[in-house]
């Protein structure tokens, strides 16, 4: 009876050093899809906080429109990134069967670009707008907003080409 209860003894010492190897084994770190739409949005609230307080936005020396991203910590000019986005969510709208289009976003962005004035009427479409972006891509799974994210870069690249007559 010795034996076999060695042999039980070595089985579960086993077992308990597997489990300590399994916990020990580096994890990719994946943000949830939570904190990146966070980050994700998080410039574009900057940019409505800093028109709502001031009246401003921030620009580089040349008077472009620029934010400033959390993720790598580079400044980029607001009007692309926010086209950029724009294209993210309709194109997952499209995907999804979804009638969502980012039209206060593209606003912004458009007024941006050439310089317009951000009226309130504009500021009140984008606080609607903003909960369903947040929803959208809280909602995402990794892998559907990798693809998103990569056809966007490609819309991006296509009208890049389109406008330098490539």
């Amino acid at each position: 009876m010795i034996p076999a209860m060695n042999r039980e003894q070595r089985r579960m010492m086993e077992k308990q050093q597997a489990r300590v190897r399994a916990t020990r084994r580096p994890r990719p770190e994946r943000l949830p899809m939570l904190i990146k739409t966070q980050q994700t949005l998080a410039p574009l609230e900057a940019i409505i906080d800093q028109i709502e307080r001031d009246g401003t936005v921030a620009t580089d020396d040349r008077g472009v429109p620029i934010f400033y991203c959390i993720e790598d910590g580079q400044w980029y000019a607001s009007a692309p990134a926010l086209v950029g986005m724009a294209d993210f969510f309709d194109m997952w709208a499209t995907r999804h069967g979804s009638q969502f289009k980012a039209t206060a976003l593209r606003q912004l962005a458009k007024r941006l670009e050439v310089g317009m004035p951000v009226d309130a009427p504009l500021l009140t479409a984008l606080h609607a707008e903003i909960p369903t972006l947040r929803r959208i891509g809280a909602g995402l799974d990794q892998d559907d907003a990798t693809d998103l994210l990569q056809q966007t870069r490609i819309l991006a690249e296509l009208d890049a080409a389109r406008a330098t007559g490539a």
